[in-house]
């Protein structure tokens, strides 16, 4: 397992921060997503722009720049959901092989890959924020997922979700049809970060 990527912040004005990667996002030159932009080839900057007040990244090799709107809120109450949200991206849990036979045909094949990738990669990975992942059931080739302790009602929920959860289940089980979230965020008493405007 590599070692996890170091992100520091700094900020350039009001509008604009530059976070500093400890290695490289693997895109060719320059480019720039906004809101509503493909994002399929960079999940880094789908995880920034999910971050609530994020407008724009620029990703350039070790460097993102990152634009927030003028309601966002400050730099440093946005900063620490930045480096995660990176970090969700790049540092995706690695489903064991072993966990992804060929063919999957029915829900109950998918149930038991989705547990043993929920039970020993995924929970693993949220219980660093205090979070914990239930797999409820499958349904037509969807995991359907409830989230809990520090994930339930978060922030970056939705993050964790599709850059983490999602893509973990995705690379172990070819075919999936999706991801279905259950979690009544509004009862969520203790998350890891506050929902934007809470």
């Amino acid at each position: 397992m590599s070692s996890p990527v170091k992100v520091i912040a700094k900020p350039v004005d009001g509008s604009r921060c530059t976070l500093v990667l400890s290695r490289p996002v693997r895109l060719s030159g320059v480019r720039r997503y906004s809101r509503g932009d493909d994002t399929g080839d960079a999940p880094v900057a789908k995880a920034l722009l999910d971050v609530p007040g994020v407008a724009e990244v620029v990703v350039a090799g070790d460097e993102l720049t990152v634009t927030k709107s003028a309601s966002a809120p400050p730099w440093s109450d946005l900063v620490a959901q930045l480096r995660y949200a990176v970090r969700a991206a790049i540092e995706q849990p690695d489903p064991l092989a072993a966990a992804a036979p060929a063919g999957l045909p029915d829900d109950d094949a998918v149930y038991r890959v989705a547990e043993h990738v929920c039970r020993t990669e995924i929970n693993s990975w949220v219980a660093q924020h205090g979070g914990t992942v239930e797999l409820v059931d499958v349904q037509d080739g969807i995991v359907v997922l409830r989230m809990g302790g520090g994930c339930q009602g978060c922030g970056m929920a939705r993050v964790t979700l599709s850059q983490g959860i999602e893509s973990a289940l995705r690379r172990a089980i070819p075919g999936l049809r999706g991801v279905r979230d259950v979690t009544d965020h509004g009862m969520g008493s203790r998350p890891y970060f506050p929902p934007a405007g809470g």
